[in-house]
């Protein structure tokens, strides 16, 4: 027969209800806060993951829109660049008695507007005599031995040619120095007499 003290060192020893409550309780909170530490994480990540593919939109249309713009103004330039030509020609060929005159002046300033405002939007002349022919911004419209330029050199400028930016617009018909014999390989080839379509050799 178990004598009241063994019975009350039993109870002392055995956790209380409460004791085994709050014990279940504690590993319980501490998972909700690793689950909720979790979720923060992954919401933080995707925000941020949001946020550069926001920015790489961003980026991306801007590149886009200014890319169409220079393709607008492009094309815009190249309509243009007969009416230069021919502007450019009518100066150049003003008689020597009216050259003085305030309309032909007037004609002359209105040309270096002109120039200015294409210029200030990246339009430049390229093909110059003296240099060194280049098939992506020079085309060869004939060959000619020449006593100042060596082979391969561009002799003359039949028409100048136009690039906006990086792009070129319009290459420069040029004439070529060669050497005594065959145009330099360097030139593209066959050539073509200055106004003619035929070609030679």
């Amino acid at each position: 027969m178990s004598r009241p003290e063994d019975q009350r060192s039993t109870d002392a020893e055995a956790p209380s209800p409460a004791a085994e409550s709050q014990a279940e309780a504690a590993p319980s909170v501490e998972a909700q806060l690793e689950q909720a530490q979790a979720k923060a994480d992954a919401y933080l990540d995707l925000a941020q993951r949001t946020q550069a593919d926001f920015l790489n939109y961003k980026r991306r249309t801007t590149q886009e829109l200014e890319q169409k713009i220079r393709d607008a103004n492009g094309a815009l330039l190249t309509q243009l660049l007969p009416v230069i030509d021919d502007l450019q020609r009518a100066l150049a060929n003003v008689p020597t008695d009216l050259a003085e005159h305030s309309w032909a002046q007037g004609v002359g300033l209105i040309d270096q507007k002109l120039a200015s405002i294409l210029q200030r939007q990246g339009l430049e002349q390229i093909g110059g005599e003296g240099e060194h022919f280049d098939p992506h911004v020079h085309e060869a419209v004939a060959y000619e031995e020449h006593p100042v330029y060596d082979e391969g050199q561009v002799a003359s400028v039949y028409r100048v040619g136009y690039r906006l930016n990086d792009r070129v617009l319009r290459p420069a018909q040029v004439v070529v120095a060669r050497g005594s014999s065959r145009p330099p390989a360097s030139a593209g080839g066959e050539s073509r007499s200055v106004g003619e379509g035929t070609a030679h050799p």
